[in-house]
C-alpha cells in the first residue's frame, strides 16, 4: 500500500474518532493522537503546518458520497450570483503522430483525427463562449452556447446541411488533400450553437435547443476531455458526432439522470428527408461508480424507408485512490444497408467493445491504457462498402499506452503509442493499412494541449 493511500487511511480514522467524540474533547487529545501517527512515519508534515480543517477537507475530498437521495425542489437556496455565469473559455492542441510504415499518402487510415502520418497537425484551435445556466436558483433561467473550431479535426466534426451542401460539397471550406481532393487539411467547423433553459418543475428540467455535441459514448470530439491523443475505433464510426434538434434532461435524485429529445439524424443540420430521430439515455452516477445508457433511433438515409439504431453503455468505477476503470460496449444496426453475394438488401451490423484502465500518479501525472475490438460486421461503418464480394473479415483491434503530463496549470502533454491489426481483406488490397497494404499498423505520437 502505498504512503499516500496510508495516510488517507490514518486522516480518515482521525475524523472519524473526532466527529464520534465527545463536545468536551479537548484540542490537546487530537494533539496526542495525531503525534503517534507522525512518530510512526505515517505523517510528514509537522503538526503546526496541518490543522484539523486541512484533514477534514483532505479527507473529504478523497472519500466520493455514496448516499443517493431525492431531489429537493431547488427553491431553498439562490446565491447572489443567479444569472451570472457567462464564460469564454478555449484551447490550442497540436500534435505529431509517426508511423512505422510511412504511407505513401501520409495518412493513417483508418485512424481520424490525428490521421496524417510523419507530420505536424494543428488539430483543434476552439473557442466557446456562452451563459451557463444556474440550476440553484429554483427559476426560471436562460442560457445558451455556440463553439467555433479551426484546424485539421474540423473534417469530422461537419454537419450535413451547415458546413457542408445535401451533396457533401463545401461550403465555406476550401478543397485539397481530403476526401479525394473535395476537402481541404484545415478548416473552420461549428460544432456547437445551442440555447439551454432551467424550468423550475419538481427536481429541475433542463431543455437545449439547437446544435450540440451527441450525449453516446465516452470519449469526446472536444480535446481537453479525453486521455488519449487518438480515438476509439467506437468513437470514431459506432457514434455520432453532433446532433440538431432539442434534448430535455431531468434529475429525480442526486444520483439519476433522464435523457429524451428529437433531433434531424447523425450529424446533420437539417433533414434530408423529413424524418426525425429519437435519442434517449439516462444516467446513474455515485461519485465512486456510474453507468449510462444512450440510444439514438432513426433514418440516416434519402427515403427516409430504412432505420438506423444504435446505443452505447459506459461504465466507470473509481479502484481506490489510484486507479480507475471504464467498460465501454456499442451496438448499431441499419436496415437494408449491406448488399449480400447475390446483390440481395439485408441489414448491416456493427458492435465493439472498449476498455481503459488509468493509473493516477501524482497529480501532475496520470498512466492509461486502452484496448478495443471494434467489429464492422458487414463492412458498413470503417471502409463504408458493404457488399459481400468486396471484403473477407470485420474485426479491428487496438491497444493504445499513452500518458498525460501537466507541467503547469494550464497545459497538458500527452504522449500515446498505439498498434492496431485487423483480418479484413478488401478486394484489391492486403488490408486496411498502409494504403490498404497492410493488415497491422504502429504509430507513435504526442500532443500538447494549451488552456485559455
Amino acid at each position: 500500500m502505498s504512503r499516500c493511500c496510508i495516510t488517507s487511511i490514518m486522516a480518515l480514522g482521525l475524523c472519524i474518532l473526532s466527529a464520534t467524540a465527545s463536545s468536551a474533547q479537548s484540542e490537546n487529545d487530537f494533539v496526542s493522537e495525531y503525534s503517534s501517527f507522525e512518530a510512526a512515519g505515517l505523517i510528514d508534515a509537522p503538526l503546526e503546518q496541518t490543522s484539523m480543517v486541512e484533514l477534514i477537507d483532505y479527507t473529504l475530498e478523497d472519500q466520493p458520497v455514496e448516499n443517493c437521495s431525492s431531489f429537493e425542489s431547488a427553491c431553498n437556496y439562490c446565491s447572489s450570483n443567479c444569472g451570472s455565469n457567462w464564460f469564454f473559455n478555449g484551447w490550442l492542441s497540436q500534435g505529431y503522430t509517426g508511423n512505422g510504415y510511412h504511407p505513401d499518402s501520409n495518412f493513417n487510415t483508418p485512424m481520424t483525427f490525428n490521421d496524417r502520418a510523419d507530420e505536424y497537425q494543428m488539430n483543434q484551435l476552439y473557442a466557446s463562449v456562452g451563459k451557463k445556466i444556474d440550476q440553484d436558483c429554483g427559476s426560471w433561467d436562460l442560457g445558451g452556447r455556440i463553439d467555433l473550431l479551426y484546424g485539421s479535426d474540423y473534417f469530422f466534426l461537419q454537419s450535413n446541411g451547415l458546413e457542408t451542401n445535401a451533396n457533401g460539397t463545401q461550403k465555406w471550406n476550401g478543397s485539397g488533400a481530403r476526401n479525394a481532393g473535395a476537402a481541404a487539411l484545415y478548416g473552420l467547423a461549428l460544432p456547437q450553437a445551442y440555447a439551454e433553459a432551467f424550468i423550475p418543475v419538481g427536481s429541475g428540467l433542463t431543455a437545449k435547443i439547437g446544435h450540440f455535441y451527441t450525449i453516446m459514448g465516452y470519449e469526446s470530439p472536444m480535446a481537453t476531455e479525453n486521455f488519449f491523443y487518438s480515438h476509439s475505433y467506437s468513437m470514431q464510426y459506432a457514434e455520432p458526432f453532433t446532433h440538431t434538434g432539442a434534448l430535455f434532461s431531468y434529475s429525480p435524485t442526486t444520483c439519476l439522470t433522464l435523457h429524451g429529445g428529437i433531433t434531424t439524424g447523425w450529424n446533420r443540420f437539417d433533414s434530408q428527408n423529413g424524418e426525425v430521430g429519437f435519442l434517449f439515455g439516462f444516467q446513474w452516477d455515485n461519485d465512486i461508480s456510474s453507468f449510462a445508457y444512450t440510444m439514438h433511433y432513426g433514418s440516416e438515409e434519402p427515403t427516409g424507408d430504412e432505420n438506423r439504431f444504435a446505443y452505447s453503455m459506459v461504465y466507470t468505477r473509481e479502484l481506490g485512490s489510484c486507479f480507475s476503470y471504464v467498460f465501454q460496449h456499442d451496438f448499431g444496426t441499419e436496415q437494408n444497408l449491406k448488399a449480400t453475394a447475390s446483390f440481395a438488401s439485408t441489414d448491416a451490423y456493427w458492435y465493439s467493445f472498449n476498455q481503459y484502465l488509468y493509473y493516477h500518479h501524482t497529480k501532475d501525472l496520470d498512466l492509461g491504457i486502452r484496448a478495443e475490438w471494434f467489429a464492422d460486421e458487414d463492412n458498413a461503418r470503417v471502409i463504408g462498402v458493404p457488399i459481400a464480394a468486396s471484403y473477407e473479415g470485420h474485426n479491428y483491434y487496438e491497444v493504445s499506452l499513452g500518458a498525460n503530463w501537466r507541467p503547469c496549470r494550464f497545459t497538458t502533454i500527452r504522449p500515446e503509442v498505439r498498434y492496431d491489426w485487423s483480418d479484413i481483406t478488401p478486394a484489391g488490397g492486403q488490408g486496411p493499412f498502409d494504403d490498404f497494404k497492410r493488415k497491422n499498423q504502429i504509430t507513435y505520437s504526442f500532443d500538447v494541449t494549451i488552456t485559455f
